[in-house]
């Protein structure tokens, strides 16, 4: 969604036209390229069909759509020119090139880190796995230069930002980055990754509430609208970039979700029937476990091991947990696949807590358990229902285009329409 809306404001202000087309073809290639190597079985996932010929019918449409893209691309060129030149590196038109170019190194990056292994293992004949560290050492830098550029594009004029029109506009967003800084080091907390994403987090939520808010007090003084008469005007009537700012407010959600797998806590445990485990959770509560009971029955097509867990958080009962081991059988009763686990989970805003049953000592009612407090989780969720918000927003058909008087663009100067008022940068 952040790519498309980008997209859809170069194309508005015509520019990087040819970036554009290449992008939107680069991406669909690349998508049917991993359903491809997902599909065909080239890499070992559940998701493979590798007892059928599914992807050799995957393989001929990648080349196709590969091969056709390329020619319509070459052809479209002489009708790709842009109508407007990038004039000073200081610029929203730079920082939408500076977009491009992170969105190109994050698809890279993941693509390197899945072909590698293929690579390696048919070139040298040793499979070399790439796992988690090599993607967050790469790709979490990227992700954080991304997260930040949502915050400075808004701030920047087109064509070139003067020194004064830089220092109005980051005054309050910087300021507000700075203290959250501040306030999360005396907290205590530590992790860099952490910092640096709630600090650009503040950051950009201060980006996107001072540009709704001048736009909504723009339109309070020229219509004499209540102000929340006047924000919802001002995002009706100019979708793409009020839409697009919301489209932000889901990426710090995002971002400041997956920053809480730095907190993350995972421990295991053998337990008896009534016996208690405890575990300090990352915001400082005390979670204890205590094992209830193993309970095994027969279902449609499996056989069940489950065990109840009570849990409560600083001595007040959360509820009961329940996980199990599911064994699935045939109509004989014979196991057809590994044994499975349904994992106990219990979401809430701040932490999700997640029980996994390892298994049991000697077949008795003793069971180990792995023990897992996760923050934020429920901030994905959330952060990608605000996403879709913010680009159906986008997408939705309507609102009123931009007019300006005169031969120049709005914001430089040019004397806006009344009804324009509060939206003079997009």
């Amino acid at each position: 969604t952040a790519f498309l809306h980008s997209v859809m404001v170069q194309e508005k202000r015509g520019m990087l036209k040819k970036w554009n087309l290449a992008l939107i073809l680069g991406a669909f290639v690349l998508s049917i390229f991993g359903t491809f190597i997902t599909r065909s079985g080239v890499i070992a996932s559940v998701h493979s069909f590798t007892q059928s010929n599914v992807g050799y019918y995957f393989l001929v449409f990648l080349v196709l759509i590969t091969v056709g893209s390329a020619m319509l691309y070459s052809t479209r060129l002489p009708l790709l020119e842009a109508d407007a030149k990038l004039e000073s590196m200081v610029s929203r038109e730079a920082s939408f090139l500076f977009n491009n170019l992170l969105f190109i190194g994050l698809a890279f990056s993941v693509l390197w880190g899945t072909l590698f292994p293929i690579l390696s293992e048919a070139i040298r004949g040793t499979k070399i796995t790439v796992g988690p560290p090599f993607f967050n050492q790469v790709n979490i830098p990227l992700g954080l230069a991304l997260l930040l550029l949502t915050g400075i594009g808004p701030l920047i004029a087109w064509r070139r930002a003067s020194t004064s029109n830089l220092q109005r506009q980051f005054a309050v967003p910087a300021t507000t980055g700075v203290f959250v800084l501040l306030i999360l080091l005396v907290a205590g907390m530590r992790d860099v990754g952490a910092l640096l994403t709630f600090s650009i987090g503040g950051f950009v939520l201060a980006t996107v509430i001072q540009e709704f808010a001048r736009g909504a007090r723009a339109r309070h003084r020229q219509y004499n609208e209540a102000l929340p008469v006047a924000l919802v005007n001002l995002l009706s009537r100019n979708r793409r970039r009020y839409g697009g700012y919301i489209v932000h407010v889901a990426m710090v959600l995002l971002f400041g979700a997956f920053a809480g797998m730095a907190f993350k806590t995972e421990t295991q445990a053998t337990l008896r029937p009534g016996e208690t485990t405890t575990h300090k959770g990352p915001e400082g509560h005390v979670y204890a476990f205590t094992h209830l009971g193993i309970s095994q029955y027969n279902a449609l097509n499996r056989q069940v091991t489950a065990a109840l867990v009570d849990v409560s958080r600083d001595g007040k009962p959360l509820g009961r947990m329940r996980t199990e081991k599911r064994q699935h059988v045939d109509a004989l009763g014979r196991p057809t696949f590994e044994p499975s686990t349904e994992v106990g989970i219990m979401s809430g805003l701040r932490v999700d807590l997640y029980i996994v049953l390892a298994g049991l000592v000697n077949g008795t009612e003793q069971a180990v358990f792995r023990f897992t407090i996760n923050p934020l989780v429920w901030w994905v969720w959330f952060g990608g229902f605000v996403l879709v918000l913010g680009g159906l927003i986008v997408l939705w058909p309507g609102g009123t285009p931009l007019a300006v008087k005169g031969p120049r663009q709005a914001g430089y100067g040019v004397k806006l329409e009344p009804e324009r008022v509060g939206q003079s940068h997009d």
